[in-house]
């Protein structure tokens, strides 16, 4: 940590600028105390690490906080750094008594609270939900960054998110998403924008990249960056791997959905043109959205063409595959809704596409017999039909 208190109560934080033969005499006339256990702390000056405080020996804090590395200490310290020469209220590393909590940097701006996370290391998802929750009730908004060397990249436009990046999303009305990350060694925010779920790990996303002397604080916490969009032909790319991919060692829910298929006499390949689009709100839903997508499809398959069903019939249908662990949802602490808002914003695109015609509020009936290609090649063409009638953001 970079903060202490000494004795008499003054606090004292390395990222202000001490040289060493000043911390070096203070630390002969001033024993250091943890903020928020109030025991004793080292403080470490040496010159392999970066300037810290440490608790002594097997002394552990009673705030359970995972170790910092110089990487993360490093980070922390620019990134307070960098709010502050914005002329912006910030602490670094306060103790919040009333949550049991401490933020990297605490800050006041624009008339409400934020507390900014950088983690750069890998955090249980209870503990980011605990953290999250704790600060939400306070009406603090947590920021999360994550530390540059957490992010996987894949290809250009696909990167590989852990389920607390999945959860750290931020909404955002024009690009739907922002995720931040920070490298100290390079000194560049990676802001990943509009992010699209894949599967349970994949996403594609808009890569913005950013030197941290030139970007204000308010990008940052509002993802405020232009962006080109270009999905339509790289998930088109996406559609293609699904329909070409074999894997040897299938997850539950492609086993599950390659039996399902073929006990229905379908080709898993050849699933419907209108599954596997994005949707709004379709980040709800970990599965790949050509699989849950495409068992919808089979079931309202089910009803006869004009025959009404329910909004409820499709989402009890899904919620039992969710409760026999076919398909799978994610924690996104940060959005209002739920799952349910993925199984409507998909109806809506059935409803657009002439699959399905909405009578009231809650009913539908089916208006055209669900289709199947009868070879990869016209899947194709008739995804990019699809794609172009179709506006895919």
């Amino acid at each position: 940590m970079l903060v202490a208190y000494t004795e008499d109560r003054n606090r004292i934080s390395l990222a202000q600028g001490w040289k060493k033969e000043q911390l070096e005499k203070l630390r002969t006339i001033h024993r250091f105390i943890c903020p928020v256990c109030k025991k004793a702390v080292i403080l470490k000056l040496g010159t392999k690490r970066r300037w810290h405080f440490a608790h002594s020996g097997e002394v552990k804090c009673s705030l359970d906080l995972e170790a910092e590395s110089d990487y993360h200490l490093l980070g922390k310290e620019h990134i307070y750094n960098w709010i502050t020469s914005q002329n912006i209220q910030a602490l670094l590393e306060p103790y919040l008594s009333s949550i049991n909590q401490r933020p990297d940097i605490f800050i006041h701006y624009e008339g409400r609270y934020y507390a900014i996370e950088y983690q750069c290391s890998p955090l249980p998802l209870q503990v980011f939900e605990k953290r999250t929750k704790g600060y939400l009730q306070q009406d603090i908004l947590p920021i999360w960054i994550f530390g540059g060397n957490r992010m996987t990249r894949k290809s250009s436009s696909l990167f590989s998110f852990s389920p607390i990046e999945w959860a750290a999303l931020q909404p955002q009305a024009q690009f739907n998403n922002f995720l931040h990350y920070y490298c100290p060694h390079t000194k560049q925010f990676f802001s990943l924008m509009n992010s699209k779920s894949l599967s349970s790990q994949s996403a594609l996303s808009h890569l913005v990249t950013s030197k941290i002397r030139e970007v204000p604080f308010q990008k940052i916490i509002k993802g405020d960056f232009s962006l080109e969009q270009h999905i339509n032909e790289i998930w088109l790319t996406i559609k293609k791997k699904w329909r070409y991919s074999v894997t040897p060692y299938p997850t539950r829910s492609q086993k599950f959905f390659n039996e399902y298929c073929l006990q229905r006499k379908i080709s898993p390949f050849l699933y419907p043109v209108e599954a596997g689009w994005p949707t709004n709100n379709h980040q709800w839903i970990e599965t790949s959205p050509h699989i849950w997508q495409t068992l919808i499809l089979i079931h309202l398959s089910t009803y006869p063409i004009e025959t009404h069903f329910t909004f409820k019939d499709v989402y009890c249908f899904l919620k039992e595959l969710i409760e026999r662990g076919v398909c799978s949802t994610r924690t996104l602490p940060f959005y209002e809704g739920h799952y349910s808002y993925a199984i409507m914003s998909y109806m809506q695109l059935l409803s657009q596409s002439g699959v399905i015609r909405r009578t009231n509020k809650k009913q539908f009936f089916r208006v055209k017999d669900i289709q199947y290609p009868q070879s990869i090649d016209e899947a194709i063409v008739r995804d990019e039909a699809f794609a172009d009638r179709h506006k895919i953001s």
